[in-house]
């Protein structure tokens, strides 16, 4: 984390610190990952060599990866968006925001907040247009800032509840369908649980003046 990014960590905290759960159950938080799979020798099992918790290891025939979006709030969970490889503004309009994020998100009530990160599909300007045009906020989510969205801690137990189910003889589009049972799979408890803690998050933030914070790489989906 460069004292850029800590500035950023900081700065965003000191003004969500006082936030109660209401406040936060106003918050639908989001992302993309992407997981790569790769043909590994038999030997092997899914998750070695990995270099990062989210990108999985697996036995898949031919290899592959997919990406995917999803969302998550105190109230539930929006279905899972398999994207397939890259996305740009145009698709990020037309298959997610569109279909599946805003009427999401007006379900959550008047006041309705994207977090979301300042990824080029995010940030484009007739994206920012559409969102304001449709009244709905925008918190933008810090570069380096892993434990500021609790959707990283969904991803991370996610993606090895999916390599649990990879064989050697699982086709890419086998993983499709279990990325999307996976998803479903996820207990809302867990979320809830995630989203409470923000106010803790936030204020271990302020108390370490922006570095790094026990939240940073933990799964606390059950804590």
């Amino acid at each position: 984390m460069t004292a850029l990014h800590r500035q950023a960590h900081l700065r965003r905290c000191r003004q969500h610190v006082h936030w109660n759960l209401n406040m936060w159950r106003n918050v639908m938080f989001s992302d993309e990952s992407t997981f790569c799979f790769r043909q590994l020798d038999h030997r092997s099992k899914c998750g070695e060599d990995v270099e990062s918790a989210m990108l999985i290891a697996a036995l898949i025939v031919g290899g592959g990866s997919v990406m995917v979006w999803g969302g998550i709030s105190h109230t539930g969970k929006t279905r899972l968006v398999i994207i397939g490889d890259s996305l740009n503004a145009e698709r990020y309009r037309d298959e997610i925001l569109q279909p599946v994020a805003i009427p999401y998100l007006h379900r959550l009530g008047t006041n309705p907040i994207l977090q979301d990160d300042n990824a080029h599909p995010h940030g484009a300007g007739f994206i920012r247009d559409y969102l304001q045009n449709l009244g709905v906020e925008r918190m933008e989510w810090p570069a380096s800032s892993p434990d500021l969205n609790p959707i990283q801690h969904v991803w991370d137990q996610f993606g090895h509840a999916v390599c649990a189910r990879v064989t050697n003889t699982t086709m890419l589009a086998d993983l499709r369908q279990m990325l999307v049972e996976e998803w479903g799979a996820i207990p809302q408890q867990c979320v809830i649980r995630l989203v409470t803690s923000m106010r803790r998050r936030c204020q271990a933030v302020v108390a370490m003046y922006g570095s790094y914070t026990r939240y940073w790489g933990s799964c606390l989906l059950n804590e």
